[in-house]
């Protein structure tokens, strides 16, 4: 299953998306690399917490990534079940990234 949509952000921050399907697959996805995440961060430091996540299956990486065709900055969260890229859009006069608005692609594994 491949799910792809937009989100905005509102005026106090919070992420707005545009089904609540997405929502729902994006809270279930980032909740539970969090709480993954910051488990082993209450017994260890950042990176051993984070290879103590990586080995249990859940991974968030920030980079580029070809995404249809074009090179997006993405944050990827990896968990055993799920795939989520989520990435900014760009306004259409300038080509410049704008950080209130963006998509998200979630995939299982």
């Amino acid at each position: 299953m491949e799910i792809q949509g937009a989100w905005t952000k509102d005026e106090e921050g919070y992420m707005q998306f545009e089904t609540s399907e997405l929502q729902r697959l994006y809270e279930l996805v980032t909740d539970k690399y969090h709480q993954v995440y910051n488990h082993y961060l209450e017994t260890f430091d950042d990176d051993e917490a984070f290879y103590k996540a990586l080995k249990d299956g859940y991974e968030m990486v920030t980079d580029y990534k070809i995404i249809a065709g074009k090179e997006e900055f993405v944050t990827t969260y990896t968990t055993p079940t799920h795939v989520l890229d989520v990435w900014y859009g760009c306004d259409e006069a300038t080509n410049k990234r704008v950080y209130t608005k963006g998509f998200l692609r979630i995939s299982t594994r």
